[in-house]
C-alpha cells in the first residue's frame, strides 16, 4: 500500500480540504457507507463517490481530524473491501455543509476492477431464518457485504442503475434502509424485499408456474428423488437429493456424466464437520466470501447416509460446498442435508444462464425448474479449490475470484500502460486482460471445441472489455495449428501486434507471474499434451527461461501415441504402448495385450500395427499419457469417461493408502541425451504386478519415480544454468500426492520451489502466462527497435 502523503506546513488549528483517491476492491463491498460513517465520526464534510476504477473522497475539516480520518481509512478497512493504493492532495477549503454519497462518475479504465460475487453473510442468513423479520424466507436478501456483483453488472461504476437490479424499484421500506446511515443496507445496490424485488417461480419446463409455497414444492420434489434446475448467482445448478442413489444414477444418465464425481452442497458447517475431516485452512476456505467447492476427505460415518461409490468412486476426497445464497439455503430442511450440486450444462460446455436457455438445454435433464426474474448478465461457474500441506490451491478460478486483479511483474523500463488480451487454451479456457501491472483473468469458460462455445467465449470477452472501457492493442495466443480459438482469434485481431506463446512456456510464465518472479527459473511442466516449439506434442518438460524466451533442457522420451489425440480417452492403448517401449519385443507385446485386453480385440490389431511401424503414429512426451498407461496396466482405468480420469484415479490410489506403509522407494530410470527413458520403469512395474504387489504400493512407487525424474531434470538444469528457483506448473500438478512429494524432494536438494496457488496449474492458468509473456516480449522488441508480429 502506498504511504500516506503528509502535508508539512499544516497545523492542528488549520482547516483544509483533501481529495483522496482509493483503488483496490472498493466498489460493491460497502466501502462508501464505511467512508460516510468514518467522516461523520470525525465531524468532516464533503463527499464520497465511485469512479470507474476507484473511489474518490473529498473531506474538509480541521487538520488533526483529517489526519485521524486518513489513519482510520487505511487501517480500519475490513474484508471484503481491500485498499491497494491510497493517495491524497491538499486543497483550499470550499465550505462543504455536509458529508454525502454522490452520484458515481463514469469514464476511464477500471483497474483494479469491479467486485466479485459474494457469498451470503451471517447477518442476512439470520434474517431469512427469522419468522419475525420482514425478509423471512426471502431468497434474494443481501446487503453491502454480500450478494451478486460481477454477474449482474451491465456497466461501471457499480451502481444499481447499471446492474440487472435496475428493473426493481425500491419500495418505501427498502428506500428507508438504503438512505439510513445506521442501517447495514445503507447504499446497498442489491437491496430488495418481497414487495419490490425478484420473485421465485416453480415450473415444469416453461409451462404455467405451479401455485403455492415454492420452498415446500421444491423440497418435496427433491425428496421424491427428482432432479431440479435452480437458477443461482452465475447460472443454473442441477440438484438432487444425495442420499438417494437412484436420483444420482438418473442424473448421471441424463447429463451423460458416466463416472466423473459430483460436488456436494451440505446444509451447514456443523453438518459438514460431522461427516468430513476438515482442518482450519479448509474451514476458513469454506466460510470465505468466495464460497468455493473444496475437496475434503469424508469420514466413515458419511457412508451410512450416502453411497459414496456413486458420488465419487475411487476418490479420496469429495468436492463440498456450503450454500452460498439465501435461495440455496432455503432448499435444505431437517430431511435434506446433502444435495448433489452440479453445473446446469452438458459436459464441457459453459453453464446455462437465462430461463429460456434452461428450458431449452436442460429440458431433458430436470424434472422441475426453480427460476426467478433477476437477470444474470454474465455466466460464472463455481470455483474449485483444494488444500495441500496447509496451502490453498485453486483448481478452477471462477465465481468469487473473478474479476479480482492479480498484480504482475512489469519491465522496470516500461513507461507505457499497454492493454493486452490473451486468448487462453482451448480446454478449460479462461482469457486474460492486462493493463500496466494488473491482470484480470476471466471466469472458467469451458472447452472451446464447438461453434456454440466460441460464441460464449466471444460474449465473455466483449463484456469484460466493455466493462473496462478499452480495446487491446496487443494480443497473445497458443500457436497450436488445430485450435479453433487460435484461428478465429488471429483473424479477429488482424492489424494488431500478436504474440504466439507456446503452451508450456505459458504454463511456466503463469506460475512465475503469480509469485512476482522476474529472474530466469527452471520450469518443471507436466500436463496432458501441448503444442511444442518443434511441432510435437509435449507434456513432460524441464525448461529454463523467463517471460521472453525459454530453453528445453530435457523431457520424457518420445512415446508412441497410437490413434493420435483421439485415443487419449483410451488408456489401455497407452498401456500397450508402454509395454512395447519397455520390452522392445513385438510378439511379447501382442501376447500380453491379448491377455490383458481381450475386450478390445478388434481395435488391438490396428494399435499393434502402429507400434510395429506399419501405420504412421504420433509420438508424445506427455506426462499425462504416461500416467494413463500405468493406470491401465494396473487395471484402474481402461477407458476414460472424462479428461484425465485414468491419471487422476492413479493419484487417488497412491494417496488413499498413504498411511499403511512408509516410502517404498522408486523405480529406476535413465537420463541421457536430454531424455528421461522409462524402459526400466515399465519392466519393474510389470515385475511388481507379477509379484502381486498391492496396486497402491505400485502407484506410490510410480509417483515417487516421477518426482525423482523431475528432480533429476531440475538438477541438470541447475548444473547448466545455475538457476536455484523451480516453478511447478501444468495440470499434472493438481495431483496432491505428487505435488507434495516432489516439492519436498526438490527442497531437500536445495531448490526454492514455487507452486501454483491462486492461478490454476492446468490450462485454466494458461492465459495469464500468455499475457505476461506478450508484455515482456513487446518491451524486448521496443528496446532493440523491432517488432515480433506473427
Amino acid at each position: 500500500m502506498d504511504q500516506l502523503a503528509r502535508g508539512s506546513t499544516s497545523t492542528v488549528h488549520e482547516k483544509e480540504r483533501r481529495r483522496v483517491e482509493v483503488s483496490g476492491i472498493v466498489q460493491g463491498v460497502g466501502f462508501r457507507p464505511f467512508v460516510f460513517r468514518l467522516a461523520h465520526a470525525y465531524h468532516l464534510k464533503g463527499y464520497v463517490r465511485n469512479d470507474t476504477g476507484a473511489v474518490t473522497i473529498e473531506v474538509e475539516g480541521w487538520t488533526h481530524q483529517l489526519d485521524q480520518f486518513m489513519q482510520s481509512l487505511q487501517y480500519e478497512t475490513k474484508e471484503p473491501a481491500r485498499i491497494d493504493t491510497l493517495s491524497h492532495v491538499t486543497l483550499a477549503p470550499v465550505g462543504y455543509q455536509q458529508f454525502s454519497i454522490c452520484e458515481s462518475k463514469q469514464g476511464g479504465l477500471a483497474f483494479p476492477p469491479f467486485p466479485a460475487d459474494l457469498a451470503v453473510c451471517q447477518s442476512c442468513l439470520s434474517e431469512i431464518l427469522n419468522p419475525q423479520h420482514r425478509l423471512f424466507h426471502y431468497p434474494f436478501t443481501s446487503c453491502t457485504h454480500c450478494g451478486p456483483r460481477y454477474s449482474i453488472i451491465h456497466h461501471l461504476p457499480y451502481d444499481r442503475k447499471d446492474t440487472t437490479m435496475h428493473a426493481f424499484k425500491l419500495c418505501p421500506s427498502c428506500e428507508r434502509d438504503y438512505t439510513d446511515p445506521n442501517e447495514r443496507r445503507f447504499h446497498a445496490q442489491t437491496l430488495c424485499c418481497p414487495d419490490c424485488g425478484p420473485l421465485v417461480q416453480v415450473r415444469i419446463y416453461e409451462h404455467t408456474p405451479i401455485e403455492g409455497d415454492w420452498i415446500r414444492i421444491a423440497q418435496q420434489s427433491l425428496l421424491r428423488g427428482e432432479i431440479m434446475a435452480v437458477k443461482g448467482i452465475g447460472g443454473f445448478h442441477l440438484l438432487c437429493d444425495a442420499t438417494q442413489p437412484e436420483a444420482i444414477k438418473k442424473l448421471r444418465v441424463r447429463k451423460h456424466r458416466v463416472r466423473k464425481p459430483f460436488a456436494l452442497m451440505v446444509r451447514n458447517l456443523a453438518t459438514l464437520e460431522k461427516y468430513f475431516v476438515i482442518n482450519m485452512t479448509e474451514r476458513n476456505l469454506l466460510q470465505d466470501r468466495r464460497a468455493s467447492i473444496v475437496l475434503l476427505r469424508p469420514k466413515p460415518l458419511l457412508r451410512k447416509y450416502l453411497d459414496v461409490s456413486i458420488l465419487a468412486d475411487g476418490y479420496a476426497r469429495i468436492g463440498v460446498m456450503l450454500p452460498y445464497t439465501p435461495l440455496h439455503t432455503l432448499l435444505f430442511s431437517t430431511s435434506l442435508s446433502f444435495l448433489i450440486a452440479t453445473s446446469g450444462n452438458l459436459h464441457g460446455q459453459t453453464i446455462v444462464r437465462t430461463n429460456k436457455e434452461a428450458f431449452h438445454h436442460l429440458r431433458g435433464m430436470a424434472d422441475l425448474f426453480v427460476v426467478h426474474s433477476r437477470e444474470i448478465k454474465i455466466r460464472v461457474e463455481d470455483s474449485v479449490c483444494q488444500v495441500i500441506d496447509n496451502q490453498v490451491q485453486v483448481l478452477r478460478r471462477s465465481r468469487g475470484y473473478v474479476p479480482e486483479a492479480i498484480k504482475i511483474p512489469k519491465p522496470k523500463e516500461m513507461t507505457e500502460e499497454l492493454v493486452i488480451l490473451a486468448a487462453g487454451a482451448e480446454k478449460k479456457n479462461t482469457f486474460c486482460i492486462i493493463k500496466g501491472d494488473q491482470a484480470i483473468m476471466s471466469q472458467h469458460m469451458g472447452d472451446l471445441d464447438t461453434k456454440e462455445q466460441m460464441e460464449v467465449w466471444k460474449e465473455g470477452v466483449h463484456h469484460m472489455l466493455q466493462l473496462l472501457g478499452t480495446n487491446p492493442s496487443i494480443t497473445a495466443y497458443d500457436p497450436h495449428p488445430r485450435y479453433q480459438i487460435t484461428q478465429e482469434f488471429r483473424e479477429a485481431n488482424q492489424g494488431k501486434t500478436c504474440f504466439p506463446v507456446y503452451h508450456h512456456h505459458a504454463h511456466m510464465a503463469a506460475c512465475m507471474a503469480e509469485h512476482g518472479l522476474e529472474h530466469p527459473v527452471i520450469g518443471c511442466i507436466l500436463d496432458g499434451t501441448g503444442y511444442g516449439r518443434d511441432g510435437g506434442l509435449w507434456g513432460f518438460e524441464i525448461l529454463t527461461g523467463d517471460y521472453v524466451d525459454f530453453q528445453r533442457i530435457c523431457s520424457l522420451q518420445e512415446l508412441p501415441l497410437p490413434g493420435g489425440e483421439a485415443a487419449i480417452r483410451q488408456p489401455w492403448i497407452q498401456a500397450v504402448s508402454l509395454f512395447y517401449e519397455g520390452m522392445q519385443d513385438f510378439d511379447s507385446t501382442k501376447c500380453w495385450a491379448e491377455q490383458q485386453f481381450p475386450m478390445f480385440k478388434e481395435k488391438l490389431s490396428l494399435v499393434l500395427a502402429q507400434l510395429q511401424g506399419k501405420v504412421t503414429t504420433l509420438r508424445t512426451t506427455s506426462a499425462g499419457r504416461l500416467f494413463d498407461g500405468v493406470s491401465a496396466m494396473l487395471g484402474i482405468c481402461l477407458q476414460s469417461s472424462y479428461e484425465g480420469e485414468a491419471a487422476i484415479l492413479l493419484g487417488e490410489k497412491a494417496e488413499n493408502s498413504i498411511h499403511t506403509k512408509g516410502d517404498e522407494g522408486y523405480y529406476s530410470f535413465e537420463l541421457k541425451e536430454r531424455q528421461l527413458f522409462i524402459r526400466s520403469i515399465v519392466r519393474e512395474v510389470l515385475i511388481d504386478i507379477d509379484k502381486r504387489t498391492p496396486h497402491a504400493t505400485i502407484a506410490r512407487k510410480f509417483h515417487h519415480t516421477v518426482a525423482h525424474m523431475v528432480c533429476a531434470g531440475a538438477k541438470l538444469a541447475r548444473e547448466e544454468k545455475g538457476y536455484p528457483d523451480v516453478v511447478l506448473s501444468g495440470g499434472v500438478w493438481h495431483n496432491r500426492y505428487l505435488l507434495s512429494y516432489t516439492k519436498g524432494l526438490l527442497e531437500q536438494e536445495g531448490f526454492k520451489v514455487y507452486i501454483p496457488q491462486v492461478v490454476p496449474a492446468g490450462d485454466g492458468g494458461i492465459a495469464l502466462g500468455q499475457a505476461v509473456c506478450a508484455l515482456w516480449r513487446w518491451q524486448r522488441d521496443v528496446s532493440i527497435g523491432t517488432r515480433q508480429d506473427s
